[in-house]
């Protein structure tokens, strides 16, 4: 697949994700939804997409991230969250809505990304990006819909683990960002293929150089 095909998917994904936000949980949702998925794809755009990383380096860490992403909708549930943001939007969230886009479709869509990531996709290292600035920017929403509702300052959906979420959720993304700075510093990290094969070119003619000094055929 192309990078202008995989650009065009990734701003597919944006129009598609505000649009089921708008349709299935109102203008709030769709404009946070938005935000993520637009700072993904800037994210992507500056990191993955010029110079893709090792998916064995950031797997483990994106898959916890995700499983901690599921508990947090859990969360959501148990606390009658899509009653919040329906007080605050004034369009009435369904929970049956909410759970369809929060506990199945984003779910989904994060481990389709983690597939993608494994066979070394653009699309998948936007996904990556996408699930960062979500988890990163946009959940920080949940600091600000309480002074949207009646002004008191109070962490909405009472994560007391959320900390800890939003920890792990950076911890896939840096060896990007460290792959990015050895780009720029013109070094090569000592996982990649290519510190390999100069590690055994270096081997090879070490030993080479010994066996003359030694008169080794």
């Amino acid at each position: 697949m192309s990078k202008k095909i995989s650009v065009l998917i990734a701003m597919g994904i944006i129009v598609g994700f505000a649009a089921l936000g708008k349709v299935m949980m109102g203008t709030l949702p769709a404009i946070i939804f938005t935000v993520a998925s637009t700072g993904g794809f800037v994210l992507w755009m500056l990191t993955t997409y010029k110079t893709p990383v090792d998916p064995q380096k950031i797997i483990v860490p994106y898959l916890l991230s995700v499983i901690l992403f599921i508990a947090h909708v859990y969360e959501e549930y148990i606390t009658d969250f899509e009653g919040l943001v329906s007080d605050i939007s004034g369009v009435h969230v369904l929970e049956r809505d909410f759970l369809t886009v929060a506990a199945f479709i984003a779910p989904v869509l994060w481990l389709v990304g983690a597939v993608l990531l494994l066979k070394r996709t653009d699309i998948g290292y936007y996904l990556l990006s996408f699930f960062f600035v979500g988890m990163t920017v946009a959940e920080l929403s949940h600091f600000v819909f309480p002074f949207l509702e009646d002004g008191t300052s109070l962490y909405v959906g009472h994560v007391h683990g959320r900390p800890a979420a939003h920890s792990r959720s950076v911890w896939p993304l840096y060896p990007c960002v460290g792959n990015q700075e050895a780009e720029a510093d013109g070094k090569v990290s000592w996982g990649s293929e290519t510190s390999r094969t100069g590690m055994r070119s270096w081997r090879h003619s070490s030993t080479e150089r010994m066996c003359v000094h030694r008169g080794t055929p």
